[in-house]
């Protein structure tokens, strides 16, 4: 199957899990196609234990190799999920509370990620599994971020006023910005240290220290943050020159995802810089 075949697929099941949703389970759409997903794959699971004859889940494995989910979600999807998002956000009123959406973004992600991480290493402790703290942190730091479309959504759908959804808005935009570049030290730190025999990690036994670490997430994020100004200050000024929709458009895409992938080849926090641009192009000054 090709890119664009599988592309197709997961539009018309997500469409129809929509759809299914809307006539049944009514939650909010992102959370309805999940449910309704988790239980049509839990469905097909069972259908193939009981049909021995039958591998039902060859064809799922089959496209499944043949597709680069972890890239092109990550390099494709996330880029217009996090841009769509922050399109949505009053610029004004994230602005007038920027201290806090940071203060939440940031320290808040990073004690999520250390209580994920935490809680997983004394769960691997309880089965006796040897299991080093730092890659505790890797799976802490892909929990803790939140859904940024799906929060939102919800917010804009229970009326809270302004200036508490740019607070949660902002927030849960940011922090998949975090979450990433927190994964990617904790990945570097995890895959260049040595352990010991009782799983402990020996930080800085492959030359990357904490301090290391530390300059890295300030880079990759700050970075991020100045390469989205500037890149959306400039898409900005290109739409105001022109009053076309379809250009409006085209200069939307190459945003979202010219930013993304100019940030990725230059070291930098790719969702921090998409973020960045999307809240220009959603300012006041582009409506």
């Amino acid at each position: 199957m090709t890119s664009l075949g599988l592309f197709a697929l997961l539009l018309c099941l997500s469409s129809l899990f929509g759809i299914v949703n809307r006539r049944t389970l009514r939650l909010p759409t992102t959370i309805g196609i999940l449910v309704i997903a988790l239980f049509v794959s839990f469905v097909l699971m069972g259908v193939d234990a009981l049909t021995p004859g039958h591998d039902l889940q060859a064809l799922p494995r089959a496209v499944l190799r043949q597709a680069d989910l972890p890239g092109n979600l990550l390099e494709g999807a996330l880029s217009f999920l996090l841009f769509a998002g922050a399109l949505q956000v009053d610029l004004d009123q994230l602005m007038a509370r920027m201290g806090a959406v940071l203060f939440l973004a940031l320290l808040g992600t990073l004690l999520a990620v250390g209580l994920f991480g935490g809680a997983m290493y004394g769960v691997f402790l309880l089965l006796g599994l040897k299991v080093s703290p730092l890659w505790c942190v890797v799976l802490g730091a892909i929990l803790a971020p939140t859904d940024p479309v799906s929060v939102v959504g919800m917010l804009r759908r229970l009326g809270l006023p302004g200036p508490m959804q740019a607070v949660f808005a902002g927030e849960s935009l940011f922090n998949d910005g975090v979450g990433v570049v927190v994964f990617g030290v904790a990945m570097m730190l995890a895959t260049q240290t040595g352990t010991t025999q009782t799983g402990v990690a020996q930080v800085g036994a492959g030359g990357f220290g904490l301090w290391e670490a530390a300059r890295a997430f300030g880079i990759e994020a700050v970075g991020g943050g100045v390469l989205g100004f500037v890149s959306g200050w400039v898409a900005l000024r290109c739409a105001l020159l022109v009053e076309d929709a379809h250009l409006e458009l085209l200069v939307s895409l190459s945003l979202a995802t010219g930013t993304f992938s100019l940030a990725n080849a230059l070291g930098l926090s790719g969702p921090i810089a998409v973020v960045v641009a999307g809240l220009w192009l959603g300012s006041s000054a582009a409506r």
